[in-house]
């Protein structure tokens, strides 16, 4: 009974893993690959987790911003917290990110205006977040979770972005967007012995920020989003996964003047979680985004370390 105890548990530590570090970095751009969204999960357990992720390319903390030829090395440092819950009887978890960002930026303005080299760092917003699972996914304690085998999963999701980071109006590039965000998403987990297949659809959507550069109003339309992952455990904890995602929309415009800054965007992403105790777990990733008309085109590589406590059983 303590190999399986230990079992279950080592394989609800590291659940959380890669939400919580690969698809971070995306996530600041509008876009995020999170794989693992909708997995079962005991209820009363805790999660913390620190992180920190590079970003070279056409990277920004606002992707409504008219940049064009933008060149940018971005450093971001994370801690997160998430606590799984029994929400209706079913299994639900609630998230809390804070990100501290340091960027260096050169580009232009629609072609128009040279911005020039500049480095700035500081607080990033906040990031709030709701997910429950609706189908196939009880609310379990741990011993319960012992017995659970994953067939399919149902659920739905909803993030807001609270304008908590640093933002001045008389700066271009910001890494606070001085704007509310809320992204409704539907999604489903599939399992088939060691691999798990993932599919979600969210709309991002956004409201203006009335103190944009120079005094203007800045405004953007939703970005939709469709996402899939696919997952391999090699044993309880330890799983790697690959993922992609396209999202279009999201055009913005200045003063109601619309701009040239309607997306189509592709992310790809690569993730490893592998747990070190039964209450530990290391995650690493890599993720690329490639853009035919506006938004985000850079590289992005990641690392995360995740401590849990709590639950029964």
């Amino acid at each position: 009974m303590p190999d399986r105890e230990s079992r279950a548990r080592r394989r609800s530590v590291s659940i959380l893993a890669c939400t919580l570090a690969a698809g971070l970095a995306q996530s600041l751009q509008g876009q995020e690959l999170e794989p693992r969204s909708y997995a079962q999960t005991p209820t009363g357990v805790n999660f913390i987790a620190a992180g920190y992720a590079f970003s070279t390319g056409n990277v920004l903390m606002d992707p409504a911003l008219p940049i064009e030829g933008l060149d940018a090395d971005l450093d971001l440092i994370f801690l997160r917290y998430a606590r799984s819950l029994a929400l209706f009887g079913r299994s639900a978890k609630v998230k809390v990110l804070a990100p501290w960002s340091a960027g260096d930026w050169v580009g232009t303005l629609e072609g128009e205006e040279q911005i020039q080299r500049r480095r700035d760092s500081g607080a990033g917003d906040l990031r709030l977040a709701l997910e429950v699972n609706f189908l196939g996914a009880p609310a379990l304690d741990r011993e319960e979770y012992r017995e659970y085998d994953q067939r399919w999963i149902a659920g739905a999701s909803v993030k807001i972005v609270v304008p908590t980071g640093d933002y001045d109006s008389d700066k271009l590039l910001n890494l606070g967007s001085n704007r509310w965000t809320i992204r409704p998403e539907v999604g489903f987990s599939r399992a088939v012995k060691n691999w798990t297949f993932e599919g979600a659809a969210s709309v991002w959507f956004f409201t203006d920020n009335a103190d944009f550069f120079g005094g203007n109003l800045l405004s953007q339309r939703p970005l939709h989003v469709l996402k899939s992952h696919v997952i391999y455990s090699f044993r309880p904890g330890f799983w790697t996964a690959l993922g992609a995602g396209w999202g279009n929309g999201g055009q913005t415009f200045v003063n109601h003047e619309p701009r040239q800054t309607l997306q189509s965007n592709w992310r790809f992403g690569w993730s490893i979680a592998y747990p070190i105790t039964p209450a530990q777990g290391f995650l690493f990733g890599l993720g690329s985004a490639v853009t035919r008309r506006a938004g985000g085109d850079y590289d992005t590589i990641s690392i995360a370390y995740q401590y849990s406590w709590g639950g029964k059983g």
